[in-house]
This record gives C-alpha cells, structure tokens and sequence, in this order.
C-alpha cells in the first residue's frame, strides 16, 4: 500500500474507517501517514479529520462548498433516517458495541413515519444503498428482498451530518415553512 493509493481512496470514498474489516489496513496505514497525507490534501483544498475511538474513522473534507457530493432527495431522507437509527441503536447498545444493524422493516417503519408521497421501494432502496456504499455511511448485509434483510450503518453517518449542520437546516426550514403560514394567514384575512 502507498501513499497515493490511500489518498485516492479517501477522495473516492470520503470516509476510511478502522472497525469495518473492508477499510481496516487503509485507516492504519493513513493513522501512520497522517502527515503526508495531510501535506498532500492541503495541497489541494482538503483537510484530513481524523476521529480516535470510539468511532476510528479517517475522512476528507472539502474546503469549497460547491464540490461536495450531491444526494438526490430520498438518499439525503434515507441518510438521515439511518443516523436517527444509528443513534438510536447505539443508545441501546452501549459505547461498547461497534456494529449497529438494523432491518428493512425498521427503516421502513422510520420513513413511513415522514408521510412521504413515494414507497421506499426495493430498487429506489437498492439504489440508495449502492450510494451510500460508495461514500463508507452503509452497506447492505442481505439481499433486499423482504423485511427481515439487514443493514449496517456505519458510524460515519453521524459526520456526513453533524448537529451543527442538522440545526442550522431545521433552522432554516422553519423560517421558510413561518413564510408560508404568515402568507395563508394573510390570505385567510382577505
């Protein structure tokens, strides 16, 4: 393994973590090669953000804001939807356990909850979850094919959305949706 090799993962994939067996080797040769990694990625725009335990993961962050990657809507609501189920599992595993796993069915308990127009189907799921793969935030253990199918959602989830950034969103979200009842409002009166 070099260097470069374990600089063009990370800008592939974003995230090398040190508990999932398929990124394991990459996260400690980057742990032993942080700074030419980093002298490297500073370089071009990029900081190295390493997070020890308990979550033993290595990402990339883009300093120019319009060169992140772009979710479509249902894999930003999916993606958000396994952080609350990460969150959730985690709380009732304890900090000890370093896989979380959840089912179709939970997911899908999750997102009927959002009373959205569109099924999460099996291909838009499949779909979703080969994105996601693709970035390090999950991959799918079994075949999708019914509810019992799991999912391991991998802690680097909780980085692609930190608090910071959910708060400034629900922020946002609610000043736009207070426009809107003020305009009803004023549409009632007339």
């Amino acid at each position: 393994m070099e260097v470069k090799d374990v600089a063009n993962y990370l800008l592939n994939h974003c995230y090398i973590m040190g508990e999932v067996e398929e990124t394991r080797d990459r996260y400690y040769y980057a742990i032993n090669h942080q700074e030419e990694l980093k002298k490297l990625f500073r370089q071009l725009g990029y900081t190295l953000a390493f997070h020890p335990a308990p979550l033993k993961i290595m990402m990339l962050v883009n300093e120019y804001e319009g060169t992140q990657a772009k979710l479509k809507k249902y894999e930003s609501i999916v993606l958000l939807l396994f952080r609350s189920l990460y969150l959730q599992k985690r709380e009732r595993l304890g900090t000890d356990a370093n896989r979380v796993i959840v089912t179709v069915e939970e997911l899908q308990a999750e997102y009927q909850k959002m009373n959205l127009p569109r099924k999460l189907d099996r291909l838009t799921l499949e779909s979703i979850m080969r994105t996601l793969k693709n970035y390090n935030l999950a991959r799918q253990l079994d075949r999708l094919n019914d509810s019992t199918a799991r999912i391991e959602i991998y802690p680097s989830v909780i980085l692609a959305l930190p608090d910071n950034v959910l708060r400034a969103s629900q922020e946002e979200t609610e000043k736009e949706l207070a426009k809107y009842k003020t305009s009803e409002e004023e549409d009632d009166d007339e």
